[in-house]
């Protein structure tokens, strides 16, 4: 009997895109098929690769972003990202059951995959057997990415350091076994759990792709298309920052930078990095080419922001003051704005918009403006994804060196990311803050250059601060009355319910094992 099966508990979309959040991709497993190598490569670019791609872009990237503080609606947004940006969630909001679904969607292709490249090991020629070997790496890779996304979202990381075993963790599956008996589906695992669980999976994916590249370094590159130890390393120094392990964040964003073929963009390198894919700090950037823009099979971070393909002067969403106002702090001896993120976050100048009553000049988001190589014919500004980033790894290793008590850690990788982002880096002197004060501008750098980028709400819950949207835009007071009253009156208290998601209520309701363990503020 053939078995198409999606998610251990519900069918489910594996992209999330700026418009659908429930479009089907393709790929659906076929265990009918003969294992061979041939199949095992194509189920491995598609489980590894493809799912790579999608989590990296669209709703995935912009949902968080939109939810939190720095940035606001404007009032002919059309209701698009409405709920998420103005506060209204419960348990039954799309933007929780889409990525989780999505995310389980993974989960369970690469539990079809795995055993079946085990079974071929001895089975294939030496040289192939290197490339499965390394496709199980690749696949439990992608099962942590899928797991560790769950765990950032949907699991009150702040107790993993005092309440591991207490605190609410994911529900683990680790065979694939397509079931409708909703009696089989499991409850949560606790938080300590979950977190070993995905530890594991990345050591093994670390240590999978060093033995690889031990005979192939070539994927050690930056802008690599494929995974290298060096992109799980990164992966691993984001989940030990999440979770309080400083002594992990530390070794592996060292791991990272210590790459000699990785480099801080610096200058115009850096604006054009992100129209044309400049590869200088792309850790790993997963292929898409203008084919699979036209097929939507990729899509487009841009138009959670920005509804440009329908009108190139409209935003849905804008900077808010405050966010704006912290790119230009920089100044060099001339006065001039210093941060060359103004330029490739802002456009550097002010952007016409079309607001009620006529057209105005503000500061709109444009850190992904498309590259021309994949415009399809409608702009639709797409850019390749960009999962990890040499920067963070020097905001890790910054934030992580501070808070274990590594003050030179700390303070040599924020000089040289900070120096990296000056037009003229000679105007700053070396920051030679220490203790909360470091931390705190530690903190503000992570903030301006990872704006956009989908870490607003782990950063948020695990410095646990609130905010309260309701803020002055004094740059221009006809934008200013054009600003969505729901999304003004957003105000999140410090450690707030909602910067942990809601466990879908469909998942609540089909599954007996769920009662009981949903998230607090949402209900049983």
């Amino acid at each position: 009997m053939k078995k198409k099966y999606l998610s251990i508990i519900a069918g489910a979309a594996v992209m999330l895109s700026s418009c659908d959040m429930d479009t089907e991709q393709q790929g659906v497993i076929d265990d009918t098929k003969p294992l061979t190598f041939e199949y095992a490569t194509n189920m491995r670019n598609y489980v590894v690769y493809s799912n790579l791609r999608s989590m990296s872009v669209g709703a995935w990237v912009y949902n968080t972003e939109l939810q939190l503080d720095q940035f606001i609606g404007m009032t002919n947004n059309g209701g698009r990202g409405g709920n998420i940006a103005n506060g209204f969630l419960s348990s039954s909001s799309s933007e929780f059951s889409g990525p989780y679904k999505s995310c389980y969607s993974v989960i369970s292709q690469c539990n079809f995959l795995l055993p079946k490249c085990e079974e071929l090991l001895g089975n294939v020629t030496p040289s192939q057997e290197i490339d499965v070997k390394r496709y199980i790496a690749e696949t439990k890779f992608a099962r942590a990415f899928a797991y560790f996304y769950l765990l950032d979202h949907y699991c009150n990381t702040n107790d993993a350091v005092s309440n591991a075993e207490n605190s609410f963790g994911l529900q683990i599956v680790t065979f694939y076994e397509p079931t409708g008996d909703s009696s089989k589906y499991p409850g949560r695992s606790s938080l300590k759990a979950s977190i070993e669980f995905i530890e594991e999976d990345l050591n093994d994916a670390f240590e999978g792709l060093k033995e690889y590249e031990t005979v192939n370094s070539g994927e050690c590159v930056a802008g690599a298309n494929y995974l290298s130890s060096y992109a799980v390393a990164a992966l691993q120094a984001r989940m030990a920052l999440a979770i309080g392990d400083y002594t992990t964040a530390i070794a592996k964003s060292k791991y990272v930078i210590g790459n000699p073929a990785y480099a801080l963009a610096t200058g115009e390198d850096y604006v054009n990095m992100w129209y044309d894919e400049n590869v200088s700090e792309l850790i790993v950037a997963p292929y898409v080419d203008a084919k699979e823009i036209s097929d939507q099979q990729a899509f487009s971070t841009c138009q959670g922001y920005n509804y440009w393909w329908s009108d190139p002067a409209q935003c849905d969403y804008i900077p808010t003051e405050e966010s704006i106002y912290s790119l230009i702090e920089y100044e060099d001896a001339e006065g001039y704005i210093n941060d060359v993120r103004f330029v490739a976050f802002l456009g550097g100048q002010p952007y016409t918009l079309n607001v009620e009553g006529g057209q105005s000049k503000t500061y709109v988001f444009q850190k992904y403006p498309g590259n021309p190589t994949l415009d399809t014919g409608t702009p639709m500004y797409d850019n390749k994804p960009k999962p990890f980033r040499l920067s963070e790894q020097y905001l890790i290793l910054a934030e992580a060196g501070i808070l274990a008590g590594n003050q030179a850690d700390a303070q040599a990788a924020i000089n040289d990311l900070v120096h990296a982002r000056l037009i003229d880096p000679s105007a700053l002197p070396d920051i030679t803050l220490t203790g909360s004060e470091l931390l705190e501008f530690i903190r503000s750098e992570r903030s301006k250059e990872l704006m956009g980028e989908g870490f607003r709400l782990s950063d948020l819950r695990r410095w646990h601060q609130g905010f309260d949207r309701n803020q002055p835009y004094n740059l221009n007071p006809q934008v200013a009355a054009t600003r969505s009253i729901n999304g003004l009156n957003v105000k999140y208290e410090n450690d707030d319910h909602r910067f942990v998601w809601a466990i879908p209520q469909a998942e609540m309701n089909i599954n007996p094992r769920l009662k009981g363990q949903q998230n607090p503020g949402y209900g049983y």
